[in-house]
């Protein structure tokens, strides 16, 4: 069963003269969900089913045989404005609840999004539209709403407080989810799965579903929530982008860099250790609080390179270490890590278009084994961090990628 959450509500604050009398929103509640067993079945890519999703828009009538339950206004929320322009009342004096029963709505959808007012001041009502103070909202003004209800005589309204909504004829709705048809490649440790959830953002909930490594899976709706975004594979099932990857996602940049990662040098303390300076360039960036010499201490020892680094990368017993063993030691100081081997450059590109750096294994400088930090793309190059030669510097697109692939295009991000 999902958690509800509440919203924390000061009644007297609910009587004041503005809005922004209230604290600021906390979080949306959320209705109990179905078990994964309920949920329409996420499709992977192999199957011929295409998913359908939801699309999630401001309406000003009832959808058809909409069944869903009506709002309790058990949840506690705050309105939360996106712009300084102030709440407005239709009177000078203290706002005061009129005696008449809220009616209650002939059905409520969930949405996410931001309902902006028209050019006209607007009253706030009950879920039905029966006005019961003298609040207003102020013309030009923008609202977090959570909910969307319809009276009985199929008027829609959105939620801005507790008991408070707005006609949606009042303004826009502009969801936060959008439509997004790409395919969701899962990017995690060898032999391992990842969660997918119910909700997203803070209202994820883990229902038992996981994922394996290496499977891909359509997805036609995306979502930012908290600088992360999710992608929605089946009806509510939901994968954040910590554990993906994406090829042909349709918002791909013709040229993107992540501005800012440090330079480092390997030398002249880790002579055979690029590898892991080049992931320090990127655990930097991610702003983790290490260095080199912490990280090269930190790497697995033994003699085979997918699980361990190959002697010692202060001197010359040093050899190489790949991706999969390197694994842990991003996900501790990233909080997320990906195996990116053996994927195609638009997955490299993806990581880059989300800011994040990636390190890719090359042949370079006379070395067998060679880790660069990519940090941008355009038509014509690949633009990275070379830890030996202690520069900046780009490749050409085909040259980089013939060089990749004498390394089976080993990558690792987060």
């Amino acid at each position: 069963m999902k958690r509800k959450y509440k919203y924390s509500l000061c009644a007297s604050a609910l009587l004041s003269m503005s809005i922004f009398a209230f604290p600021m929103l906390s979080q949306a509640s959320t209705e109990p969900t179905a078990s994964v067993t309920d949920q329409a079945k996420v499709t992977e890519v192999a199957s011929d089913e295409q998913l359908t999703g939801k699309v999630v828009q401001a309406q000003t009538s009832a959808p058809e045989n909409d069944n869903q339950t009506t709002d309790n206004s058990t949840d506690q929320m705050d309105p939360v404005q996106f712009n300084n322009n102030t709440t407005t009342n239709t009177s000078d004096q203290t706002t005061t609840q009129s005696d008449t029963t809220t009616q209650p709505a002939a059905s409520v959808t969930e949405v996410d999004g931001v309902f902006t007012v028209g050019d006209n001041l607007s009253a706030l009502t009950d879920q039905s539209g029966t006005q019961t103070s003298n609040r207003s909202l102020a013309p030009h003004t923008a609202w977090y709403t959570d909910k969307l209800a319809y009276s009985q005589d199929g008027q829609g309204y959105y939620r801005v407080s507790t008991l408070e909504y707005i006609s949606a004829n009042a303004g826009t709705f502009v969801s936060n989810i959008e439509d997004y048809n790409a395919t969701v490649n899962i990017s995690y440790k060898k032999g391992s799965s990842v969660h997918s959830f119910s909700g997203y953002g803070d209202s994820a909930v883990y229902t038992g579903n996981d994922l394996p490594t290496d499977t891909s899976w359509k997805t036609d709706k995306r979502v930012s929530k908290n600088g992360k975004y999710w992608y929605e594979i089946g009806h509510n099932l939901w994968v954040p982008q910590d554990y993906v990857a994406i090829n042909d996602a349709p918002d791909m940049k013709a040229a993107a860099w992540v501005s800012g990662v440090p330079l480092i040098a390997q030398r002249p303390e880790l002579p055979n250790g690029c590898e892991i300076t080049a992931v320090t360039m990127m655990l930097q960036y991610a702003g983790a609080n290490v260095d080199k010499m912490q990280l090269a201490r930190e790497m697995p020892r033994n003699s085979d390179p997918n699980y361990d680094y190959i002697g010692q990368p202060w001197d010359q017993t040093g050899i190489t270490i790949f991706p999969n063993a390197l694994m842990d030691l991003v996900e501790k100081y990233a909080g997320s890590a990906k195996d990116l081997t053996g994927v195609d450059f638009n997955d490299i590109k993806y990581q880059i278009d989300i800011g994040h750096p990636v390190v890719t294994w090359n042949t370079l400088h006379g070395f067998t084994y060679h880790a660069l930090t990519v940090t941008g793309y355009d038509d014509q190059y690949v633009y990275y961090n070379d830890c030996w030669t202690n520069q900046s510097t780009q490749m050409g697109i085909q040259q980089f990628l013939n060089n990749w692939d004498t390394q089976s295009r080993r990558a690792i991000s987060y």
